[in-house]
């Protein structure tokens, strides 16, 4: 009987552990699903990590964020209550459960890039910053006094941030003293000892040590600004000597002298002909002293898909029509998506009889007014995201395309007629009885991601301030063309030398048709674009 007992518990255990806990809930993650806040220029949402990264604007104020649109999966019940307005300084973190024993925390974190700068007489490249200790090092050539060093722009914080004052130390009557000076451009101060800058920010006072430093420069390359077909180079000497830049390709021997410019000790040279996407090399000779050898590569012409505007496909909702061919990806997007929910007209569609070019076709963009609300035809690099029906309608759209060359001008033709607005905002009431203006844009930037432009929030590329836009071109119009096409030419102004990730080209019947602002029956035709390189 011992024995048989024994042999009925072990049969038992092994049942016993073959019955599922009915307190073993199945695996269900909790996932945030949809994050927006005012000021942003992108939000990523990470599900692996549980992290939604936010990038905000310049001019948002990063501890007073309005969360405009938060949600998260059915399945979970929030642990932890979001308030609509967050501080972003640190990391915000809200928890979800979906069963009693399945508890999952989220961060939400947000970075601010600024756009800091410091421009001065004779400086040696750019500045270093340094975030944490609020300093910045300089550097200067030995001839140049630091006693005298003339400041001609300065930005260290956010756009609308105002450089205020200035103290820096004195000699008077044999002794340094420490003087505060108001700030303006251009100002020449004394930095042989470290100076202090002021900068107001809103509600905030903060203090950035400048540093100018002497760097002892024999002969060198500093920089080289590649084109396609050009390259801007500069570089630095001692100041002594009549020192030449010269240039050859990575593959050839033959150095080429270059007309040389020398100011003081900073030398520049400029030379085109140069091959697309091919290697080359430059230095700079003074005597018989050489400097290193500074390698750079031009850039290639890219052009942008369909810039022919002869590709088009339809598809659904209503006989949508797309400006790509079936498969072709999101490269032109418009706002037929949209306002296709509402009617079955597409406000831009392809233009078979009224073309730049014999056997090719236009797009054809014309305002309208679609069951209660003005939609102005528009075509754009990018994709419609969705439209927006509350609390206010309007659409999202992601606006850029990736992108890395660096065009001289937009080439093409424009066909306008222009009606008097008649639909306005309330911000815009007085546009009534104008006559409606066409717009050509065309810009790049090194955002990382597109820009999601929200009609409904009024969420736009701020064009004149945005940091990341490194060039920009438009041309804007009221003028009625009479039915023929004028070609133009639209150049873009750089405002710095960096490489761009993404580009913008946008055309619209109506300039403020973001804004709900224009004229029905404003047509805008345009055709055969090129980007033109130098």
């Amino acid at each position: 009987m011992k024995y048989t007992k024994i042999i009925f518990t072990t049969v038992l255990l092994a049942c016993v552990s073959c019955i599922k806990n009915p307190l073993d809930y199945p695996f269900v993650p909790a996932e945030i699903t949809a994050f927006q806040v005012e000021g942003q220029k992108s939000v990523t949402i990470d599900n692996i990590n549980r992290t939604v990264n936010v990038v905000l604007k310049e001019t948002a104020d990063i501890d007073s964020i309005i969360v405009v649109d938060y949600k998260y999966s059915e399945a979970a019940t929030a642990l932890t209550e979001l308030p609509s307005m967050i501080d972003l300084t640190k990391p915000v973190k809200v928890s979800f459960r979906t069963h009693p024993d399945q508890v999952y925390e989220w961060s939400i974190v947000a970075t601010q890039p600024i756009n800091r700068y410091v421009k001065c007489d004779n400086i040696v490249g750019d500045p270093v910053f340094d975030l944490e200790k609020k300093e910045i090092f300089a550097y200067f050539p030995e001839d140049q006094e630091l006693s005298k060093i003339r400041f001609t722009k300065m930005k260290l914080e956010a756009q609308g941030s105002q450089i205020d004052s200035t103290f820096g130390y004195h000699s008077v009557d044999g002794v340094e003293t420490e003087i505060k000076e108001k700030m303006e451009f251009p100002m020449t101060l004394d930095c042989v000892i470290s100076r202090k800058f002021k900068v107001l920010y809103r509600h905030e006072v903060m203090e950035w040590t400048f540093t100018a430093v002497h760097k002892i420069i024999e002969l060198e390359i500093t920089s080289v600004n590649a084109w396609c077909y050009s390259a801007d180079i500069n570089a630095a000497f001692k100041g002594m000597g009549s020192p030449v830049i010269e240039y050859r390709e990575a593959s050839e021997s033959e150095w080429i002298p270059l007309e040389t410019n020398v100011e003081g000790t900073v030398i520049t040279a400029s030379v085109d002909q140069l091959t697309e996407g091919t290697g080359y090399v430059a230095r700079v000779v003074n005597g018989e002293q050489i400097s290193e050898e500074f390698p750079f590569t031009t850039e290639e012409p890219e052009q942008v898909a369909n810039m022919s505007f002869d590709e088009w496909h339809q598809g659904d909702p209503n006989s949508t029509w797309y400006p790509m061919p079936e498969g072709g990806g999101y490269i032109w997007g418009t706002a037929n998506s949209g306002v296709n929910m509402m009617s079955t007209v597409n406000s831009t569609r392809p233009e078979d009889s009224k073309v730049a070019k014999i056997g090719g076709r236009a797009v054809r963009m014309e305002s309208m007014y679609v069951l209660g609300k003005f939609a102005a035809g528009n075509i754009y690099t990018g994709k419609f995201v969705k439209a927006v029906l509350t609390p206010q309608p309007g659409a999202e759209l992601d606006w850029g395309v990736p992108f890395t060359s660096r065009p001289y001008s937009l080439k093409g033709y424009y066909s306008y007629s222009p009606k008097l607005i008649n639909y306005a905002s309330s911000e815009h009431t007085d546009k009534i009885g104008t006559t409606d203006t066409a717009q050509i844009l065309i810009f790049l930037t090194d955002w990382d991601e597109p820009f999601r432009v929200a009609t409904a929030t009024s969420t736009f590329v701020d064009l004149e301030n945005d940091p990341n836009i490194i060039a920009l071109g438009k041309i804007e119009t009221a003028v009625d063309s009479n039915g023929q096409y004028v070609e133009f030419e639209c150049p873009l102004e750089y405002r710095n030398d960096r490489k761009p990730k993404y580009i913008v080209v946008s055309c619209c019947a109506s300039r403020l048709g973001d804004y709900f602002t224009g004229a029905t029956g404003s047509i805008l035709l345009v055709d055969e674009f090129e980007l033109i390189y130098k």
